[in-house]
């Protein structure tokens, strides 16, 4: 029976490994993928063609690209809205393409208002070029995790080795005594503990990855955006903001009114948002700013968000910017290009603070193991001798 839990009890320790390591994989590809896609569409809309025919020509040089977005290009080449196609990209659960309603919400936001979406696009490039960094070092710093792990896991392993060449039948103890089945089950419980809490620590430090958690939680404030599906990544916050931005600084540049700007830039750029509570709360936060500009607020509209890490410099150059007129497009993209690099640097660290985290389950987890089932079988095969 002890034989039974244990196997049972690796097994699944394996499973969510192996689950893990797959996740991270396949979301590394997709988002290379439409990072490839999106930079081969804004090139074509730079040199001049129509987005529908720029988005074919891009679809053609990449092979490897979602059906999802293929099926959605072809509803636009045959007269579909690309508003509608947003709504064919949010069916309900996890099966959703976060990537594609972005790029669809982009692609409506600057069809709706006259936006130049080539350069949207090539923003959006460098959204996707943060986000795959971020998913290096996160794959980075679990490959080294996993590394110590299997280093550790491996030591009862040769304990047992030595002992056995020694005649002292450590085996014969653990599998063939109701003592030796219990320490055996100890033993292996420790260490599979240590494995997941391992990976429960590596996700926290770096903040999330996929649906796992630290990742729970979907719910962010107007100063720290999380995306669904990467919920709670260090820094993806800021590139959420980063890509309202872009879309602001677009629309200034086209010469819209800065309150009609802001509406369109918090609505296109996270309508992918929309449906998660706490992020509708964001939004609607954001989009105060708006409704106040509309009321005739001025610079007041600005406040609530000039303490915001994100949003607090375009805030206070808006507020100041409705007083002198002086030009704010450079500073907003000026601005998206800082939290990009934020985000960045706030994987990096967390990347390197994962091998300090892995101390607590060395210490707590794979050293008690490495006692209860390499050590306590050769001390009882030495006392028996």
């Amino acid at each position: 029976m002890a034989l039974i839990g244990t196997g049972a009890v690796v097994l699944f320790t394996s499973g969510r490994v192996v689950t893990a390591v797959l996740a991270l994989s396949k979301s590394r590809r997709r988002m290379q993928e439409y990072r490839d896609f999106t930079d081969a569409f804004a090139v074509e809309l730079l040199v001049g063609a129509r987005p529908v025919t720029a988005a074919e020509q891009a679809l053609t040089r990449e092979h490897g690209i979602s059906e999802g977005l293929r099926r959605q290009i072809h509803r636009i080449r045959l007269g579909a809205a690309v508003d509608s196609c947003t709504d064919q990209t949010h069916p309900a659960g996890d099966n959703r393409d976060p990537e594609l309603i972005r790029l669809l919400c982009l692609w409506a936001t600057a069809e709706r208002h006259g936006l130049a979406l080539g350069r949207i696009m090539g923003r959006f490039v460098q959204d996707l070029d943060t986000r795959l960094s971020y998913l290096g070092h996160v794959s980075s710093a679990l490959a080294g995790a996993r590394m110590t792990e299997v280093i550790l896991l491996l030591l009862p392993a040769g304990a047992l080795g030595i002992g056995q060449s020694m005649g002292l039948e450590p085996l014969t103890f653990l599998v063939g005594t109701t003592l030796g089945a219990l320490v055996l089950l100890l033993g292996t419980g420790l260490a599979c503990a240590g494995v997941l809490w391992v990976e429960s620590l590596t996700v926290t430090v770096l903040g999330g990855v996929g649906g796992r958690a630290g990742p729970g939680g979907k719910a962010g404030v107007s100063g720290n955006f999380r995306i669904p599906g990467v919920s709670a990544e260090p820094g993806l916050g800021a590139i959420a903001a980063a890509r309202v931005l872009d879309v602001f600084a677009a629309a200034i540049q086209t010469g819209l009114p800065v309150v009609t700007a802001w509406r369109a830039a918090v609505r296109g750029a996270a309508q992918d948002t929309l449906d998660d509570g706490g992020m509708a709360h964001a939004v609607a936060d954001l989009l105060r700013v708006a409704a106040l500009l509309d009321l005739g607020a001025g610079a007041e509209a600005w406040k609530h968000l000039a303490t915001d890490p994100n949003f607090g410099p375009v805030a206070r150059r808006a507020g100041s910017q409705v007083r002198n007129g002086g030009r704010m497009s450079e500073a907003v993209t000026a601005q998206a290009d800082r939290l990009r690099t934020q985000a960045d640097d706030s994987a990096r660290a967390g990347a390197e603070r994962v091998l300090v985290a892995v101390a607590a389950p060395l210490t707590l987890c794979f050293l008690p193991a490495f006692v209860v089932v390499g050590l306590v079988p050769l001390v009882i095969g030495f006392a028996s001798v």
